[in-house]
């Protein structure tokens, strides 16, 4: 079973990073990787999607970063499309890790909860990704791409020079600044979601096109992400419940704790790099 890429495309696709020329290299061969791992039954699937939708955020970060200066609402359309395609395969994997995660956070009557939770889960037929990566979804998803992959090499990326790349950058700030006053106005779990989209794609930008965060900057970054995906993480596994009817006791109990804390702690992190959003 393949479980990682070679070192070497690993080095090829860090090195095309690496200045504004090599954005277009860096998108096309992300394209092709997460292509060939759709294609590829011989991977463990829950791998291939995780894999997959992992190269897809960065590529549409790319894409968004670029937009600008070039035509890539088109191919990133794609790419959207296909991650669409993946997310519900991905919803499995997000549960067990959220019910771990909260076995740190509970009390012994919700510890015992919690190991109901995940015996009545993975007994669920009809769960997401219960059945595997079906080959149709695989297909249909490496064929978008291969579109999109056709689409961006036919872009003119050396327009993507250092002036472009820092307005690009500024107005990346700029959109994950405006995405945390609109959830400071009103601190509901769609404009979490929202903030931690365009948190993401900021991170993505700056480790792919050579303007790399300092360390502390970037460990601010990453941690606002990590927190906004537990919260994320938590959306999900509550929406299973309410649409199973599942909504209540011990359980209940310990996900509404939890996302009163997961919340305080994101504002926190964002009011500290996103300071003139709270005015």
């Amino acid at each position: 079973m393949k479980t990682q890429q070679a070192p070497r495309t690993r080095q090829r696709v860090a090195a095309a990073a690496c200045s504004p020329s090599g954005l277009g290299e860096t998108v096309t061969e992300r394209l092709a990787r997460a292509i060939e791992r759709l294609e590829d039954d011989g991977l463990e699937p829950g791998w291939v999607v995780h894999e997959v939708r992992k190269d897809l955020k960065r590529v549409r970060a790319l894409l968004r970063l670029s937009g600008d200066q070039l035509s890539t609402r088109r191919p990133e359309k794609r790419c959207a499309a296909a991650a669409r395609k993946l997310s519900g395969l991905r919803d499995a994997d997000a549960v067990s890790e959220t019910v771990e995660r909260l076995r740190l956070r509970a009390e012994p009557r919700e510890l015992e909860a919690l190991d109901g939770l995940r015996e009545w889960f993975m007994r669920r037929a009809d769960r997401p990704g219960a059945g595997g990566l079906p080959p149709p979804v695989a297909a249909e998803s490496a064929a978008l791409l291969r579109e999109a992959r056709r689409e961006v090499r036919a872009l003119p990326f050396e327009r993507m020079d250092a002036a472009a790349l820092d307005a690009g950058l500024a107005d990346s700030w700029s959109d994950t600044a405006t995405a945390f006053r609109r959830l400071v106005e009103q601190p509901v779990l769609p404009r979490f979601h929202d903030f931690r989209k365009a948190v993401k794609r900021e991170l993505h930008q700056r480790e792919l096109c050579g303007r790399p965060l300092d360390d502390s900057e970037r460990a601010m970054l990453k941690k606002l992400a990590d927190v906004l995906g537990e919260l994320q993480d938590l959306s999900v596994l509550r929406d299973i419940l309410r649409d199973a009817g599942r909504w209540r006791g011990p359980v209940k109990k310990l996900v509404k704790r939890t996302l009163r804390e997961l919340k305080a702690r994101a504002l926190r992190l964002g009011e500290s790099r996103y300071p003139e959003s709270r005015s």
